[in-house]
C-alpha cells in the first residue's frame, strides 16, 4: 500500500520553542501547517530537559539551603531528610502537564501535530511513519545534541539530559565541565546531599562570564563543600 500523501503550505520539523512558535505564527496568518516531533514530548529542551525541570530541582535545593540557614533565625527544623523520587515524580508530572498544554495550543491554532521521525525524500517531501507530507516551505528546527568526549570511560557517564532521568540520587557525583550548566548541576547535587567534585580544564569556572563572577562562584562553592579538580584536561 503506497504511503498516504498530505499537502501543506508549511512543514516544521521539531517541536521545541522555535518550531512551536514558528508553526503557530504561520498558522495565524492562514497557512496550512504541520509540525513533526519524534520524541513524543512537545516543548523541546527548555520544557523537558532544560530550564523548566532545572528550576524545579533548583527550588528543591534552595529549600534545603533555607532549612540549613533556619537555625540562624531561631527556627529548629527536626529533619532534613530528602526523597529524590518524590521530587522527580512531581517534577515529571508538571512537565507532562506542560506537554499537554503545548499540544492543546497546536489544536487551537489548527496546526497538525505529527508524532514521528521525519526524513526528506525530496526538497518538498517529508516521510513520517506511513505518510508523505508535502510543502514548498520546510523549516528544520530540530535542536542539537551534546558531544561526548572520546575518552576512556565516557560511556559510563551521562549528559545533562540524563540528569533528569535519574531515579535515585547518587551519593557521589563527578561533574565534567565548568560552564553554567555544569555549575548549576553541581550546586543542585551538593545542596541535596551528594558528594560533588567538579572537573574543569582550566584553573577557573564560568570562563565565558565576567571573571569576578567565576572567581566568586568558585570560592562560594568550595565553602559549601564542592571539590574542584583544576587543569583536568
Amino acid at each position: 500500500m503506497p504511503p498516504v500523501s498530505k499537502l501543506f503550505d508549511f512543514i516544521v520539523i521539531g517541536g521545541g520553542s522555535g518550531g512551536l512558535a514558528c508553526a503557530r505564527r504561520a498558522a495565524s496568518y492562514g497557512a496550512k501547517v504541520a509540525l513533526i516531533e519524534g520524541s513524543g514530548r512537545l516543548g523541546g529542551t527548555c520544557v523537558n530537559v532544560g530550564c523548566v525541570p532545572k528550576k524545579v530541582m533548583f527550588n528543591g535545593a534552595s529549600i534545603m539551603e533555607a532549612i540549613e540557614d533556619a537555625k540562624h533565625y531561631g527556627i529548629t527544623v527536626s529533619s532534613r531528610s530528602f526523597d529524590w523520587g518524590v521530587l522527580k515524580q512531581a517534577r515529571d508530572a508538571y512537565v507532562k502537564r506542560l506537554n499537554g498544554i503545548y499540544e492543546n495550543n497546536l489544536v487551537k491554532d489548527n496546526v497538525e501535530y505529527v508524532d514521528g521521525m521525519a526524513s526528506f525524500i525530496s526538497n518538498t517531501e517529508i516521510k513520517v511513519n506511513d505518510a508523505v507530507l508535502k510543502a514548498n516551505h520546510i523549516l528544520i528546527a530540530t535542536g542539537g545534541h551534546p558531544i561526548i568526549p572520546k575518552v576512556e570511560g565516557a560511556e559510563h557517564g551521562i549528559n545533562s539530559d540524563g540528569f533528569f532521568d535519574l531515579e535515585v540520587q547518587p551519593k557521589r557525583v563527578a561533574v565534567v565541565g565548568s560552564g553554567y550548566i555544569g555549575v548549576e548541576i553541581a550546586g543542585i547535587f551538593n545542596a541535596l546531599g551528594s558528594d560533588v567534585t567538579l572537573f574543569t580544564r582550566t584553573p577557573h569556572i564560568l570562563r565565558h562570564h565576567d571573571s569576578m563572577i567565576g572567581e566568586t562562584m568558585m570560592s562560594e562553592m568550595e565553602r559549601l563543600g564542592i571539590k574542584f579538580e583544576r587543569n583536568s584536561s
